[in-house]
């Protein structure tokens, strides 16, 4: 549906996220773009919140809030916000819901099969997570197992992810990337001046500090090598995080290694971005990480880990390290090293395809058309739609 010919309005319940405005992960981040864009097509769009995680109660750019209870810890935080929200969601009569993060599968049966339809976004694999413990790992996989029988339609957000499920659990899905927002930036050599880095002098690896992101095996291979080139190391836990504390005991060494937390503001983290010699992303287990498309959206020069998932997102446009980070800093070095005018190809083809394969009006489009489709009903469960982003 386009925005100028919009859908039949319909009444949307979101959980399963924290909280928005947030940059904190990509479900948030995605969000907070997502959200407003659909209550902007009208619809009315209300989005249950975690306590503590909020700016405020009420509208946000459209879109209601509504904070719920939920039990502190990153075992029980999720699950049990998820459960209050599911019961929430069902009082409210919401005409269809759209749920994040395949934990809340069992939940989404709640909904699903007292006739309310549930659209869920499944992310990642968790399970394979390093930050959790054996018994949350099953959960994950329980419900990634339960996700097809719990939810009207399920989206995966790239096709290698929807193959993951049809190959490991006969889930079918309908692929819908995340976007990029293209926010309008200005790079402004002087923001550089906090973080110790010249424009075109560092390189940068960010993300969570979760140990599938590979962020210290980064900072582990860098501090190791022989280059002179300084490593801006982005990201935070939300956890008492092991990969934090080798991040500062490597920092603590190395003078070219600088650790500069998180950043907020969408602005200066693309400035970062475009200002970087190289961006390095480490990501492993899955689907497709939004930072990935910022850093393209952004034209940057990219070094990705070697994953299905990162190929499908970047194509062509940057050069890939082997899974167990060794050659990473080689890989680096001979993107340094090739001529200006293939550094300068590689970073307008990734911007370019950004924002051409992950544009904005065609993400919250194919949202829509599967939202209004379940609502209808045509479809209790089992909904899948092709969409231009889907496998040949």
């Amino acid at each position: 549906m386009s925005a100028d010919r919009p859908a039949r309005a319909v009444d949307i319940g979101v959980y399963g996220a924290r909280a928005i405005p947030s940059t904190y992960s990509g479900y948030e981040t995605f969000l907070t773009t997502l959200l407003p864009a659909l209550a902007d097509r009208g619809h009315q769009v209300t989005m249950y919140c975690r306590p503590g995680e909020a700016d405020g109660e009420g509208p946000y750019r459209g879109v209601q809030r509504e904070v719920l209870p939920a039990i502190p810890g990153k075992q029980f935080n999720t699950l049990s916000h998820g459960a209050v929200a599911a019961v929430q969601a069902r009082r409210r009569r919401h005409d269809v819901l759209l749920v994040v993060n395949v934990a809340n599968a069992p939940f989404c049966a709640l909904n699903s099969r007292t006739g309310q339809p549930v659209v869920l976004n499944t992310d990642g694999q968790e399970w394979l997570r390093g930050k959790w413990g054996r018994v949350a790992k099953a959960w994950f996989k329980t419900s990634a197992r339960l996700a097809k029988y719990g939810a009207t339609g399920l989206i995966a957000d790239c096709a290698a992810m929807a193959d993951v499920y049809e190959r490991e659990f006969g889930a079918e899905s309908t692929v819908i990337p995340y976007c990029f927002p293209d926010i309008p930036f200005e790079p402004d050599p002087a923001l550089l001046d906090r973080f110790g880095v010249k424009p075109g002098e560092f390189a940068i690896v960010g993300g969570r500090l979760n140990p599938e992101n590979n962020i210290d095996t980064v900072v582990e291979a860098w501090a190791a090598s022989s280059t002179d080139l300084p490593l801006l190391v982005l990201g935070a836990a939300n956890y008492a995080s092991p990969v934090q504390t080798r991040l500062d005991q490597l920092a603590g060494l190395d003078d070219r290694i600088h650790l500069a937390g998180h950043v907020h503001d969408r602005q200066e983290f693309l400035t970062i971005l475009a200002l970087a010699s190289t961006y390095i992303h480490g990501h492993s287990v899955g689907g497709m990480n939004p930072s990935l498309v910022e850093a393209m959206g952004a034209g940057a020069l990219v070094a990705a880990l070697d994953t299905p998932f990162n190929r499908e997102t970047m194509g062509a446009t940057g050069r890939f390290f082997a899974r167990d980070c060794h050659d990473v800093v080689k890989v680096v070095d001979e993107l340094r090293a090739t001529a200006a005018s293939e550094q300068t190809a590689l970073r307008t083809e990734a911007s370019a395809r950004a924002r051409e394969r992950f544009a904005i009006a065609d993400v919250v489009g194919a949202y829509e058309d599967l939202l209004v489709d379940a609502a209808s009903g045509r479809a209790r469960r089992r909904l899948r739609h092709r969409t231009r982003w889907s496998a040949p």
